[in-house]
C-alpha cells in the first residue's frame, strides 16, 4: 500500500451508512462478547464489527452480513474445531484465522477477502466441490497444508491473494489468479506468479514497494489511493486504511490559496 502525506484543510470522508451495526466486544463495551451471537442477532445486509481480541470458538457464517474485525494484528478468530468457520454467505474481513486441528475456513460460498490465514494444522482455506466462493486480498502462511485448496475442479475464485511458507502448495484446483505461491493443477493463472513476498517477519505482512507483489495485482481494482492494487491483505478496495486523500484542488483566493481536498478511509 502506498502512503501518502498531505497538508489538508479539509477531508470529506465518503462513508455512508445503511444498514444496522452489530458491535462485538470480548471485554463487554458492545452489544455482545462473542462473535456467533452477533452473527445470529444480524439481518441482511447488516455489519457485524469486531472489535479487537482473541476470539476462541467456532462459528458459522450462515447469513449474508459482513463480518468486520479490526485488524489482522488485533482480532483473532481461532479455535480447537475443523473448520473454525463454516461460510456459506456473507464476507469476512480484516481477521486472522486459525484452527488448530484442521483448517482456518471451509468455503462453501461466500468472500473472505483482507484476512490473515495462519498456524492452522490443515488447509487454511477449503474450498469444497462446487464452491462458489471468492478468496480475495489474503495472506495464507505458515499453515500445515495447502494455503487455499479446492476440492476438486476449479470453481472457487481466487485473487490477489499470497500464499507463501506452508506445508503443501499455496495453491490448487482453484481459479487463480493474480496471485503469489506456488500452485497446483489451477485455472486462470493469469499474473500468478511464485516468488518471495518480502514479508518484514513472520507476523508483519506488509510488502514495500520492492516487493514482487507490489502494484501487480488485478488492474482491473485499485487500491484506497487509485493505484494498481497490490496482491495481499494491504492491497485492493477493502484494503483496511486510515484516510487517503483521493482527489485535491487548489485554488487562488485573495493573497493566498485555497487548498480543497477528498478523502476516503475503509477504517
Amino acid at each position: 500500500m502506498k502512503h501518502i502525506l498531505f497538508l489538508i484543510l479539509f477531508i470529506l470522508f465518503q462513508k455512508t451508512l445503511l444498514a444496522t451495526i452489530i458491535i462485538v466486544d470480548i471485554n463487554g463495551s458492545g452489544s455482545f462478547t462473542q462473535i456467533q451471537p452477533g452473527i445470529n442477532a444480524a439481518a441482511t445486509g447488516d455489519t457485524v464489527k469486531v472489535l479487537p481480541g482473541s476470539y476462541n470458538n467456532a462459528l458459522n457464517m450462515n447469513k449474508n452480513v459482513v463480518l468486520m474485525g479490526s485488524g489482522y494484528e488485533t482480532t483473532i478468530i481461532t479455535s480447537s474445531n475443523n473448520p473454525t468457520i463454516t461460510m456459506s454467505t456473507g464476507k469476512i474481513m480484516w481477521f486472522t484465522i486459525s484452527s488448530l486441528t484442521g483448517s482456518g475456513v471451509l468455503l462453501s460460498a461466500g468472500t473472505v477477502t483482507n484476512c490473515v490465514v495462519r498456524g492452522c494444522s490443515s488447509f487454511g482455506v477449503y474450498c469444497p466441490n462446487g464452491s462458489t466462493g471468492i478468496v480475495a486480498n489474503c495472506v495464507c502462511y505458515g499453515n500445515g497444508n495447502r494455503g487455499i485448496h479446492g476440492q476438486d475442479g476449479c470453481y472457487a475464485s481466487v485473487y490477489n491473494c499470497i500464499s507463501y511458507n506452508n506445508g503443501s502448495d499455496g495453491f490448487a484446483q482453484l481459479n487463480l489468479q493474480y496471485s503469489c505461491g506456488p500452485a497446483w493443477y489451477t485455472c486462470g493463472n493469469i499474473g500468478v506468479i511464485n516468488l518471495n513476498p518480502g514479508f518484514p517477519s513472520e507476523t508483519d505482512y506488509s510488502i514495500s514497494s520492492t516487493s514482487p507483489c507490489w502494484d501487480t495485482g488485478s488492474p482491473n481494482l485499485t487500491d484506497p489511493d487509485g493505484s494498481r492494487s497490490d496482491m495481499g491483505y494491504f492491497g485492493g478496495p477493502d484494503a483496511p486504511i486510515y484516510p487517503v486523500v483521493i482527489n485535491i484542488r487548489i485554488s487562488p483566493e485573495g493573497n493566498g490559496v485555497r487548498i480543497k481536498a477528498t478523502g476516503k478511509a475503509n477504517w
